[in-house]
């Protein structure tokens, strides 16, 4: 072949490269530059703009996850759910090995009450990667929520294990095992429960929850001083919250110091006049003090309180999710109006004697 023509198919071939680099390289600045403007867009919050410009992204370039991905974020924060979806369901397809698509995707489905959807992402997260302790920390709150304690407290022990000074990875660990030895009747769950909130406690000395589960567990041995002096330093977090009161009455009840006990069952009642819970417990130490009449007017506000919980349209949409806790209400009922009619019958056969 003369050298001219080599020469000639030479200049085609080199042109022909150069026009395809030239329309790759176009191709791939135009998508950065779409790409950072929809960036710049999402971190001042102006999301119309971001989503607006992550779309164009994509039309640029389909084949590229990472605007797919953000598109998910911004659709996220608009609360606009089945875009946000099907955006990371797309970076997913385009990036399968990239942990944080799953993650976000399993944030949305949490948001979205789709637990076990959530719970696969999460899962999904951990085969990428393995100690990705906020996964197994999620992980280990949706199995506790669904009373699988021995696979959760199984994922927060590892939480804790690859982070062990998070609070509330600690803190979780001793939810799961508390409701475990509740569910079971386990006093080593107990202790363990005990050894975790006091572990979150060494690192968030005002943790209003660890110190009010501390109470509880101080309470179940008996313990009521100690039970009163964390219940106080939820007070001291907390000054209105109604179960730190309720509780101390619970312990001056226990400790026969009935008087203490109404001081704090009233002020519980001050700050919250609709928890149930204050009225049934007001109700015993007006009861052991004699005073049936207003031990009376204490169950039945309980048992009002209670009917309200048991007819919420909210809570009956939630059946599925809750069980059979509207008949556990409808049972309590019943057994506070048993108790109200035998203390009017012992009001009566008392003012027979007067």
């Amino acid at each position: 072949m003369p050298d001219f023509i080599i020469y000639i198919i030479v200049l085609i071939l080199l042109a022909g490269t150069g026009i395809f680099l030239s329309r790759y390289f176009s191709k791939n600045r135009r998508y950065e530059i779409e790409y950072n403007k929809g960036i710049e867009a999402y971190q001042t919050q102006q999301y119309d703009a971001a989503v607006q410009f992550f779309d164009k992204a994509t039309a640029i370039n389909p084949e590229k996850p990472d605007a797919f991905y953000n598109l998910g974020l911004v659709y996220m924060d608009l609360k606009q759910n089945n875009q946000s979806e099907k955006s990371f369901l797309k970076a997913i397809e385009l990036g399968p090995d990239d942990p944080d698509s799953y993650y976000n995707l399993g944030l949305l489905y949490l948001n979205m009450n789709r637990f076990n959807d959530a719970l696969k992402q999460f899962r999904k997260v951990l085969t990428l990667m393995p100690d990705d302790a906020e996964s197994f920390y999620l992980s280990g709150c949706l199995l506790k929520s669904q009373g699988k304690y021995n696979e959760a407290i199984e994922y927060l022990a590892k939480a804790v294990k690859v982070q062990p000074d998070n609070a509330d990875y600690n803190l979780a660990l001793a939810l799961a095992y508390d409701d475990r030895s509740t569910a079971e009747q386990n006093l080593n769950d107990l202790e363990q429960a005990s050894g975790f909130y006091l572990k979150t406690l060494e690192l968030d000395e005002n943790n209003e929850e660890a110190n009010y589960k501390m109470a509880i567990c101080s309470a179940k041995k008996g313990l009521w001083e100690e039970c009163v002096s964390y219940c106080k330093k939820v007070l001291k977090v907390n000054d209105r919250s109604v179960r730190a009161y309720n509780q101390m009455g619970l312990a001056m009840y226990c400790n026969s110091d009935y008087d203490t006990a109404v001081y704090m069952y009233k002020k519980a009642i001050e700050i919250d006049p609709d928890d149930s819970e204050t009225y049934n417990n007001y109700g015993f130490v007006l009861e052991k003090q004699g005073n049936f009449e207003e031990a009376i007017r204490m169950f039945e506000k309980h048992v009002e309180l209670l009917e309200i919980k048991a007819s919420d349209k909210d809570l009956k949409s939630r059946v599925s999710e809750l069980g059979d806790k509207e008949d556990v209400l409808r049972t309590q009922i019943k057994a506070i109006e048993e108790h109200i009619r035998q203390l009017e019958e012992s009001v009566e056969m008392k003012n027979r004697d007067d």
